[in-house]
């Protein structure tokens, strides 16, 4: 298999291959999407939108920051608190912040006042960007990464949209009985040549923990940064929520043997492919969560279960069927293109179904919100 792509940051990985012998595959995952400049978030090009390789929830209509905010301001007045702090992580171009804080200060200027707006970004380009679509809030500041944070010094809200996802994974099959790890090396012609190492116990501790035993033959992802970067959550929040939307199921339904090859995906100009090797840093390697382990390591970290939904559940509760009256009574163009969008978000078998709502929290009495009021027909694709 040839490596193709930018030419500067292959000349990297195989670098480090020839020193090292062999790299996982979790390595030249991390270094593809996060190599500084190079890798495919951390560079400046397009990847969001139409001339990028996906859409987000927050790109195709304001609604969606809107009942967000309305979800964050029942948190607000939960918590009552003099301070209160919402984290996201990894904003993107910054539209789900702008929605966000557009509506707070417009519907809600007393919450507004007293709201401390926070992104965790790595991107310089994404930074960039973001400072200019939102200087005209002045209540937003950036942190390049949770750690920065003291331990429970975090008041609010902490939430992520399609951030799991991104992170760099373990490859592994189970052959005879054995898990094992993929690696990469290159061959006499330097061409990448995947080989297998027994995994190492951080794996096997995981598979052990969550209770999963994959099906003879099958190759998938362990999401062991998900893992870490969930118990850091715990341990900086004090009082609060922490809300991840993202795709995935739980374990129950992630390992089923219809997918023996696991869910690791390349997007590329709106089109995915299994091709890992091709256009390394051009575009994005992405996985499932699984959201088992969010819970259970969430947990581990301090973080109560507060429920599992899919977004079109989230938002319908949240008053999206509100929205879509008001629309159809508008009746003028604008508004039958609003409702196309708003349609995306929560159709079945679509974003709506596809797209999980993950909601845990920390030192709440009575934690239940109005997000989670009505949720989906119980299944393995709920169960965690």
């Amino acid at each position: 298999m040839k490596l193709t792509g930018k030419e500067e940051l292959i000349s990297i990985i195989k670098d480090r291959i020839k020193s090292e012998g062999k790299i996982s595959f979790r390595d030249f995952m991390d270094i593809a999407l996060y190599y500084p400049e190079l890798g495919y978030y951390t560079s400046p090009e397009e990847k969001i939108g139409g001339f990028g390789d996906f859409f987000t929830a927050s790109e195709l209509d304001r609604a969606f920051g809107e009942l967000l905010t309305k979800q964050f301001v029942e948190i607000y007045h939960k918590l009552e608190t003099d301070k209160f702090q919402l984290v996201e992580l990894g904003a993107g171009k910054g539209y789900l912040a702008y929605d966000i804080l557009n509506y707070l200060k417009s519907h809600y200027p007393d919450i507004y006042q007293k709201t401390e707006y926070i992104i965790i970004e790595k991107s310089p380009y994404h930074i960039q960007t973001q400072k200019k679509l939102l200087s005209e809030f002045e209540n937003v500041k950036w942190v390049q990464d949770i750690i920065d944070f003291e331990d429970e010094s975090i008041k609010g809200v902490i939430f992520s949209n399609e951030l799991f996802d991104a992170f760099p994974v373990h490859l592994i099959r189970k052959i005879k009985g054995k898990i094992y790890e993929v690696f990469i090396t290159l061959d006499e012609n330097e061409e990448v040549k995947e080989i297998l190492e027994e995994a190492n116990e951080d794996i096997l501790r995981y598979l052990r923990e969550l209770n999963i035993n994959i099906p003879e033959g099958m190759q998938t992802e362990i999401n062991l940064d998900a893992v870490d970067y969930i118990k850091k959550i715990g341990r900086k929040l004090k009082k609060g929520y922490v809300i991840t939307i993202d795709y995935g199921y739980p374990s129950a339904e992630l390992y089923k043997p219809y997918r023996m090859r696991g869910t690791l995906l390349c997007y590329y100009r709106h089109r995915y492919s299994e091709n890992f090797y091709e256009n390394v840093g051009m575009q994005d390697i992405t996985s499932h969560v699984n959201f088992s382990a969010l819970k259970y390591y969430g947990h581990v970290a301090g973080l109560d279960f507060t429920g599992f939904t899919d977004q079109a559940h989230f938002l319908t509760n949240l008053g999206l069927m509100d929205i879509f009256a008001q629309l159809q009574e508008q009746n003028d163009i604008e508004a039958y293109e609003r409702l196309n969008r708003l349609k995306t978000l929560v159709l079945p078998k679509g974003m709506g179904e596809k797209f999980k709502v993950l909601v845990q929290h920390k030192n709440v009495e009575n934690p239940q919100i109005q997000g989670l009021e009505m949720l989906p027909y119980a299944s393995d694709r709920y169960k965690l």
